[in-house]
């Protein structure tokens, strides 16, 4: 894609890479990590490095709030008040006790690649992660309204990557099993983007179903699609904390149990519930039609965005 030469001026209303960094507020949350960050511009000539040191101005704290909206999100258990009580099917707001990954260090690569952006492990230890971004995308983000809010979205979606858990930890590298089943990847797309959702950085192209036949065919057809579910169980079905839970028992058992099996069912620890049902009390395509029938309901109706990234307290 070819664009003038000259650096646009963008007209940015908030940049996140300048606002205050702020630690969730919770006497359950975990201390807010402190990964070495690096950044490697694989090509100065290229137009979008220059654009993005631009728009980018704080790296450093760009990242950091995307870590705090990380924990928030996936790390902090749900303190016991009126809007967990009053979730259904929920005696007690879902609670766990935080285990994060040990990431040492976040390497963020502009290079001259396809696609948008993809996460990795050093191979020498998976514990050093990187962010490889597409300079030919970061180019492409000069045409879009709000470039800047684009480029924290997909920073902060690949940062989760690199503190979330797919399953347990298994080697002194921070590789998991490969005995043991890991979450399939649209959960893990879509629990990336549902961070990415509640940061407020939901880009103007997603939607979410105003009813289930705005559903895809499945929950987990990933990003924005498995986002705007795991939004449901978090903000109305479960409970604050519900998606911290789920990324919990990825950590603890993998995803064993999903409840396709007896002896799937065994496995998960907890004999005769599969994987969700341990979790929320219904299998996953019992969650899945019952996401369908609150989204054809009055309650499914309305300013849903803004609730979910601004729950109400009572």
């Amino acid at each position: 894609m070819a664009t003038p030469s000259a650096i646009p001026k963008i007209g940015v209303p908030s940049d996140p890479s300048k606002e205050p960094l702020t630690a969730p507020n919770s006497a359950h949350s975990p201390k807010l990590p402190a990964p070495k960050f690096r950044l490697e511009i694989h090509d100065l000539r290229h137009p979008a490095a220059l654009f993005f040191l631009t728009s980018v101005s704080d790296l450093t704290t760009t990242l950091e709030t995307a870590l705090a909206a990380i924990i928030k999100n996936l790390y902090t258990p749900s303190a016991h008040d009126k809007a967990t009580a009053a979730a259904p099917k929920r005696k007690h707001p879902p609670t766990f006790t935080p285990s994060l990954p040990p990431t040492r260090s976040v390497t963020v690569l502009l290079r001259d690649v396809g696609g948008v952006a993809y996460t990795t492990g050093k191979d020498i230890d998976n514990d050093h992660k990187e962010i490889h971004v597409s300079l030919g995308y970061i180019e492409h983000c000069a045409t879009k309204a709000d470039p800047l809010a684009e480029i924290v979205g997909v920073l902060t979606h690949e940062l989760v990557h690199c503190y979330q858990y797919a399953a347990p930890r298994a080697t002194l590298d921070g590789r998991p099993d490969d005995c043991t089943p890991r979450a399939p990847g649209g959960l893990i797309e879509g629990v990336a983007d549902f961070v990415r959702l509640k940061a407020g950085l939901s880009p103007p192209h997603w939607s979410r179903p105003t009813c289930a036949k705005e559903r895809p065919e499945k929950w987990d057809s990933g990003y924005q699609h498995t986002a705007y579910f795991l939004a449901w169980l978090e903000d109305v079905r479960v409970g604050r904390g519900a998606v911290g839970l789920l990324n919990d028992r990825l950590c603890r058992v993998g995803y064993v149990g999903d409840g396709k099996s007896k002896e799937a069912q065994e496995q998960g620890g907890h004999k005769g519930e599969g994987f969700w049902r341990a979790l929320y009390g219904s299998e996953i395509d019992q969650l899945w039609d019952e996401y369908g029938i609150w989204l054809d309901s009055p309650n499914g109706q309305g300013n849903w965005e803004d609730e979910l990234i601004n729950p109400a307290d009572n």
